[in-house]
């Protein structure tokens, strides 16, 4: 706006109760082109160094190399992932790396340091300097897009140790058999992955297409008793302390009470309670083990 009321204004234009000169002016018009020049060149050159750590890897053998420079000079105060450690922040959040462009601005960081705050400066070579903002930049990406993420080595607990378990501390044997309804389990869920997300969270459906939450095998049951009638009981569909919705299966049709304090009365089961209380007390150990030794159940 200001280089804009510049070019326009003629050259004897009255400013602030004085004449502006003619070489005034022109000094002026200069001035005011170059600090547009400037402003407008940083804001093209700003998201596209931001844009780069919001793209996928292109060499990755950069980004190996990178990862290994971490782990060697950085991880103990970053951490090996670059998401900090015992000193040192969240490299992954820092504005620096975020605006870095193949490692220009990191590299000249690097070569200074904040010997004030603990961070020492550090003599690398361009090369390596690229590698470094290249590991840190894909690391942002992946962040950025957790269902690129690859899960990879979940078969690492000990069988045995998931078969005490299972019998055991678990007690998963209170509920379950492994010749009766885990029969085969390990060949259902033929990926790790998605066995040990059931282990853990098996609310709904496995596989197909997605259904109501009251409609799932193992739906929330509730029985809802009036003051006056028979009880009901049905899939839970809404508990408020207003109301209580449940699913007549039988019926194929939704039930609806107005709830007063405790009526009417409603009682709720949750078949998997015992999974929803094991939420708390799962040990990666256990965990692992326990994956471990339902995958052998063919």
């Amino acid at each position: 706006m200001v280089c804009r009321m510049a070019f326009i204004r003629p050259f004897n234009t009255q400013r602030r109760g004085r004449r502006v000169g003619r070489e005034n002016y022109f000094l002026f018009v200069s001035v005011a082109a170059f600090a547009w020049y400037v402003v407008t060149s940083f804001a093209i050159a700003a998201p596209a160094a931001q844009q780069q750590a919001l793209r996928p890897a292109e060499d990755l053998a950069a980004v190996e190399r990178g990862q290994q420079l971490m782990g060697e000079q950085c991880a103990f105060c970053h951490g090996a992932n670059a998401r900090g450690g015992s000193g040192g922040p969240d490299l992954t959040r820092s504005v620096l790396v975020q605006e870095d462009e193949n490692g220009r601005q990191l590299g000249a960081f690097l070569r200074v340091g904040r010997p004030d705050r603990g961070m020492p400066k550090f003599e690398l070579s361009e090369a390596q300097t690229t590698d470094l903002a290249a590991f840190l930049h894909n690391a942002i990406y992946q962040n950025a897009n957790r269902r690129l993420y690859k899960i990879l080595d979940i078969l690492v607990g000990d069988p045995k140790a998931g078969e005490a378990f299972f019998n055991g501390a678990g007690r998963c044997r209170t509920c379950h058999v492994p010749d009766g309804d885990l029969k085969g389990i390990g060949a259902k869920y033929a990926d790790p992955v998605v066995l040990q997300g059931r282990l853990v969270l098996p609310r709904g459906r496995a596989g197909g297409p997605p259904m109501p939450a009251y409609q799932a095998p193992n739906a929330m049951k509730v029985t809802v008793t009036p003051p006056s009638g028979d009880a009901v009981t049905g899939a839970l569909v809404r508990l408020t302390d207003f109301d209580v919705t449940l699913y007549d299966a039988k019926t194929g049709q939704m039930r609806s009470w107005l709830r007063n304090g405790d009526t009417p009365k409603v009682a709720v089961v949750d078949p998997l309670q015992a999974h929803v209380d094991m939420l708390t007390k799962w040990t990666d150990a256990d965990m692992h083990n326990m994956t471990a030794y339902l995958a052998g159940l063919k």
